[in-house]
């Protein structure tokens, strides 16, 4: 079988223009989201505000049950509100001329991290997507009242206390962290996001283009540790020593 093919060309265009306009739309909300968040308190007064950003147009608010946040911590979450894209943007009759146009599938979220009825932390996080449910790439900025990851698990908290970076094993991912206590300076990179991303003509699928300042500091982890190697004596199961 062929290529599927419009049965009305005009209609397909004007479609495809469609898409292109609401993909500069979602990604001007996804700009203002940022901002928004990074203005969030790590309080509960945050709670509301959140709420009030996920009921504005061109979002989506997701409460999570507060009898689920007891013993573990769960989410509340806002996001733009262009799921809808995916299931158009990958479709048979799309797929192939929204790839040339450097349309593709994408979501940003802004969390608010709770546990027992107390906001712990913040997150932004945009993901794309690429021909799957579950975003191929994802890039986070997670702020946390107290930095759970210890010099343990990421030895370069050393030289830079309460910034840490993370990887996920199951997607192309990287997440920067910060605790509210740490450096301005490495709040500001945590949360340096590139949203051209969201609309470049360009693939722009690397961490350094989605997050610059933050890969960068990465990066100069990885330097630093070369020369400064590991010298935890920890066992698994014993309070890190650091």
């Amino acid at each position: 079988m062929g290529a599927p093919v419009f049965l009305d060309p005009y209609l397909g265009c004007r479609i495809l223009s469609f898409l292109a306009v609401a993909n500069y739309y979602y990604a001007e909300r996804a700009e203002y989201l940022l901002e928004r968040i990074r203005g969030l308190k790590i309080n509960n007064s945050s709670i509301a505000e959140l709420r009030q950003i996920g009921s504005e147009h061109g979002f989506l608010y997701v409460a999570a049950a507060p009898n689920k946040c007891i013993n573990t911590s769960c989410l509340n979450v806002v996001f733009t509100n262009n799921r809808w894209q995916y299931s158009l943007l990958n479709s048979p009759s799309f797929a192939t001329v929204s790839g040339r146009l450097r349309l593709r599938p994408w979501i940003v979220s802004g969390d608010l991290e709770l546990q027992k009825g107390e906001v712990i932390g913040k997150v932004f996080a945009p993901g794309f997507f690429e021909g799957r449910v579950n975003p191929e790439v994802e890039a986070a900025a997670w702020e946390e009242r107290k930095l759970e990851r210890t010099a343990c698990a990421y030895y370069p908290l050393r030289r830079h206390p309460g910034y840490a970076f993370a990887n996920a094993s199951n997607i192309r991912s990287f997440r920067a962290e910060v605790s509210v206590d740490t450096a301005a300076k490495n709040h500001a990179h945590a949360f340096d996001f590139s949203l051209k991303c969201l609309t470049s003509w360009h693939k722009c699928d690397q961490f350094s283009e989605l997050m610059p300042h933050a890969w960068a500091d990465y990066e100069e982890d990885g330097r630093w540790y070369e020369t400064h190697p590991d010298n935890l004596a920890w066992e698994v199961g014993k309070p890190c020593p650091c």
